[in-house]
């Protein structure tokens, strides 16, 4: 009886061993290409901006600038909530239209839902969202360009990837349709008269 008692424990010591020597590392799925992409995070970035359609002629192309913050409920549906800017010098052939060097500084805020395609390391994606901005001229005085405060609908796609379970970096492209923008000369601004950028981003992920 005592002899198969021992040697039931003993079995069993041998079987928990066995177990616990075969558990994966804690960071065994981000390195087996599988991560866990729910929870918060937050993201800052820094890219390039322009216009396109009938706003493209006389805006060009300037820095881009964002942060970013959110929550996924699972591996592929998030709600994020962010700042962007941008500044865009304006590009005039007739300078006697204005006097210094005048350009747009634009700051919005917007909300976007996104969607995940795999729950793996590297992950592609896509957003779409809607938001408000406000269009400030500043550095000069060009009578065509006004401040004007106006929204706009942000479309987009990227791809995330997880460096570490907690350091994550993005690339993300958007375009984006504007609501009746004043801030520019002109006029019956359609869907092809938007604004498009393209930015680089790090962050976390907890």
């Amino acid at each position: 009886m005592r002899r198969s008692i021992a040697l039931g424990l003993c079995l069993a010591g041998l079987t928990g061993g066995a177990a616990r020597a075969q558990d994966p590392p804690p960071d065994a799925p981000t390195r087996m290409g599988r991560v866990d992409w729910k929870g918060p995070y937050f993201l800052l970035g820094l890219g390039v901006e322009g216009y396109t359609g009938k706003l493209a002629p006389n805006l060009d192309p300037g820095p881009s600038y964002g942060v970013f913050v959110g929550y996924r409920a699972n591996d592929y549906l998030g709600l994020e909530l962010g700042y962007s800017g941008g500044v865009s010098s304006l590009s005039v052939a007739d300078s006697s239209d204005f006097f210094g060097t005048p350009d747009i500084v634009r700051n919005g805020a917007q909300a976007a839902l996104t969607i995940g395609f795999t729950p793996t390391r590297l992950q592609p994606y896509v957003l779409g969202g809607i938001g408000v901005e406000r269009y400030s001229v500043r550095e000069g005085t060009f009578f065509r360009f006004f401040d004007d405060t106006g929204g706009y609908a942000p479309v987009g796609a990227g791809v995330r990837f997880k460096i570490n379970p907690q350091l994550t970096a993005e690339v993300r492209g958007s375009y984006s349709f504007l609501f009746g923008q004043d801030f520019a000369p002109s006029q019956d601004i359609g869907a092809g008269d938007g604004r498009y950028s393209g930015i680089l981003m790090i962050g976390g992920s907890y």
